[in-house]
């Protein structure tokens, strides 16, 4: 268990991003930027609201399908409504638990005590990974747009500087992935040699390179993860853009929202307040205004909040996990 000292820095922290945020946003208002009542149009418009709770109940069915691609890499098997649960519990935490270590690890938690004590490192790992991967899916679907309506982004002075900064992000990660590979197959050995030893850190550092070794020997699995990813955001991209239409009143191409939403949504990553609320209302608020747009903020706000309010449902799943699988408990979780 953590100690005293360490809760209450991690508390600090937290409450020093939540202050933040909550200035952040507040400024937003007081210069009207930001609008909350524009929350309504999810109550005034049903078809909007059935999109929004149609894009959750995806992002939930992608994502665990995700998952279950990840765990396959590392022969880890589970059955899909015991990881549909897990994926809902991990939602919830995400909105609930404040700090950095979130509903994945939970999940993962789960996972790795019904596991073999070897793969419980890579359990752990792969939770690193599919972030990463929700990352780069997010990237490469704004750049495959950005190809495709390559013509359109290039011809608007606008949009170029932003398209051409996601066609960078887009190659960046192509090739990040390529060579993480490519490098693991060629000096992996080499680095789990190098990490041997009786000490605690360089068994630590071993099952860290083992467990990267062995996700590179499964790009397939990888992939078809990363696939899922530009999935799910490709539908979220074609929300947003409905959801911007809706409240701007503005007829906004699909392009034009997948130059700008990747960049919104990467800013959040930054750890400086909780789920990079109001950080992302800032970053959306500016990316609109640089092709010309207003409103950002309040869009990207009826957007964020129309995700994570469905979030807070995990509840049910959660309770049902207690009852039937008990809590984790110090003893049982893996090491790190």
């Amino acid at each position: 268990m953590s100690s005293a000292p360490s809760r209450a820095r991690n508390l600090a922290v937290f409450g020093a991003k939540a202050l933040v945020a909550i200035a952040l946003i507040s400024w937003l208002v007081r210069s009207g930027a930001l609008n909350f009542g524009a929350l309504a149009v999810l109550i005034n418009k049903p078809t909007l609201l059935a999109l929004d709770l149609g894009l959750f109940g995806a992002g939930v069915i992608v994502g665990t399908l995700r998952w279950r691609a990840l765990l396959g890499i590392a022969d880890v098997r589970a059955p899909l409504p015991r990881l549909l649960q897990l994926q809902m519990t991990a939602l919830f935490f995400n909105v609930v638990i404040p700090g950095n270590v979130g509903g994945d690890v939970v999940k993962a938690l789960y996972v790795a005590r019904d596991a073999p004590k070897e793969k419980r490192s890579t359990i752990l790992l792969i939770v690193f990974v599919e972030r990463l991967l929700g990352l780069a899916g997010l990237v490469a679907t704004a750049t495959a747009v950005t190809v495709f309506r390559g013509h359109v982004l290039w011809d608007d002075p606008l949009l170029r500087p932003l398209a051409t900064v996601v066609a960078l992000l887009g190659a960046s990660t192509v090739l990040g992935v390529a060579g993480f590979v490519l490098f693991m197959r060629i000096a992996g050995h080499r680095l789990e040699a190098w990490t041997s030893g009786p000490s605690r850190i360089a068994k630590l550092l071993g099952r860290l390179v083992f467990a990267m070794r062995l996700l590179s020997r499964g790009p397939k699995g990888l992939l078809v993860a990363l696939g899922l990813s530009m999935i799910l955001h490709g539908l979220a991209m074609a929300f947003f853009t409905v959801l911007t239409a809706a409240i701007s009143g503005h007829d906004v191409g699909y392009a034009s929202v997948a130059t700008v939403f990747p960049l919104g949504i990467l800013t959040m990553v930054l750890p400086v307040s909780p789920a990079g609320l109001g950080v992302g209302h800032v970053a959306f608020e500016k990316l609109f205004l640089a092709i010309g747009l207003s409103g950002g903020a309040t869009i990207f706000n009826v957007y964020v909040i129309g995700q994570i309010a469905p979030c807070l449902f995990g509840v049910l799943p959660y309770l049902a996990l207690r009852k039937t699988s008990g809590v984790i408990a110090e003893g049982e979780m893996p090491p790190a």
